[in-house]
């Protein structure tokens, strides 16, 4: 019995250690001073600074907040889950045993993408991602309707205009494209290898085969 309330202490210890090491180290990461974040978070200078060592342990509304705030899953925050939104990004199979040009990976790889930019909280990059895909998609189901893949009949308008409609509409996207807030540099960690890894490759090498020259 006394051992079993070693180890739950212990196992609380751990826990609160774990969450205040993330919640100090999102908001340097963040470049933010803890009277910024204190004040956006709703409390004082003094009680942040607990919670960051480690001294005091918050309630469920402030573990909340601060996952809001910092864009992350209450898991992340106290250490149970590597991923910051939760999804997991581990490769589910070896899509190098499907083939270079496995339909499989590119299904997994983009179900993969559409998954973390639903978690994204940038509603522009949200918008344009739906859109740019939507239209993708219909290009691609036209190619498979001239082929005879898909029935005719899903289209409204022609083959060829629709193709070429598309492609503006495409090119309409691309522009706004600048218009995205670059933050790479403080983005997503790194992930392990997954099928989107193999498509970026793909693409990559396809770009640099078919435009440079020697």
């Amino acid at each position: 019995m006394a051992e079993d309330k070693i180890k739950e202490k212990d196992n609380k210890t751990q826990k609160l250690t774990k969450f205040a090491t993330m919640l100090s180290t999102l908001r340097k990461e963040r470049g933010i001073s803890q009277k910024k974040a204190s004040s956006d978070l709703g409390i004082s200078q003094a009680l942040l600074s607990h919670y960051e060592k480690g001294i005091r342990e918050c309630g469920l509304d402030f573990l909340v907040k601060c996952s809001e705030y910092y864009g992350v899953t209450t898991d992340y925050l106290l250490g149970i889950s590597n991923s910051r939104n939760g999804i997991d990004l581990t490769l589910e199979e070896d899509s190098a045993a499907e083939g270079e040009n496995s339909i499989a990976t590119l299904g997994q790889a983009t179900n993969l993408l559409l998954k973390i930019i639903a978690t994204a909280k940038d509603t522009g990059a949200i918008k344009y991602i739906y859109d740019y895909y939507t239209l993708c998609v219909y290009r691609g189901a036209l190619t498979m309707a001239k082929a005879g893949i898909l029935p005719r009949d899903l289209f409204k308008i022609d083959f060829t205009l629709g193709k070429e409609l598309a492609t503006a509409a495409i090119a309409v996207e691309d522009a706004r494209f600048v218009f995205i807030e670059d933050r790479s540099r403080t983005g997503a960690e790194s992930i392990e290898k997954t099928p989107l890894h193999d498509v970026i490759e793909a693409a990559e090498d396809h770009i640099l085969n078919s435009f440079y020259l020697e």
